[in-house]
């Protein structure tokens, strides 16, 4: 049982990272789009950041906020996201990968299609895991298991903000080392 406690870890993981890079994203610099401004009577920051960045934000937050209960794991972003660690099972440690490919879908959320999870040298069925981790993990409401699609996705419009801020995906080409994010806070 252990072992799916890390799992849940891992995909916990991957959560953080998508609510941290959206956190850095509204940190950076942008441009502010003044059509979708006046259209929607809101502001919108968009923000951009590359792949060596969000690489180095996220391990920093996941080295900074770790406590000796939760695996220590590294993410590392290059053409497509690799988070790695150790969990401790039957009183040894198994090196865990888990590799997905994340998509930008035309409403903003952003799809990550989960393309190997191995725990030591053992291959996971993908499917087996998500249906697992989905039925019997308490993941946040904005985030939605597809085990028939071997996709996890981030519905970052239904992440709870404050204030009916919100945030959208633009555009993940991590091939062209771009990354890019808009914030929405509502005119007051």
């Amino acid at each position: 049982m252990k072992k799916w406690k890390s799992l849940f870890f891992i995909l916990l993981t991957i959560n953080l990272i998508i609510v941290l890079a959206c956190g850095i994203l509204v940190l950076l610099p942008g441009d502010q789009s003044a059509s979708k401004q006046a259209a929607k009577s809101e502001y919108s920051f968009n923000i951009s950041s590359s792949k060596e960045s969000l690489t180095s934000f996220v391990n920093d937050y996941l080295k900074n906020q770790g406590s000796s209960d939760t695996p220590d794991f590294h993410v590392e972003i290059d053409q497509d996201v690799k988070v790695t660690g150790a969990i401790k099972a039957f009183s040894s440690t198994i090196n865990a990968n888990v590799s997905f490919t994340p998509t930008v879908e035309d409403n903003g959320d952003v799809l990550l299609k989960v393309d190997d999870f191995s725990i030591g040298h053992l291959s996971i069925p993908i499917s087996f895991v998500l249906s697992y981790m989905g039925q019997f993990y308490e993941l946040p409401e904005f985030v939605h298991v597809k085990p028939d699609q071997k996709t996890i996705e981030v519905r970052l419009s239904e992440m709870p903000l404050t204030n009916d801020m919100y945030v959208k995906a633009n555009k993940i080409d991590l091939e062209n080392d771009k990354i890019e994010f808009s914030y929405y806070h509502p005119q007051q």
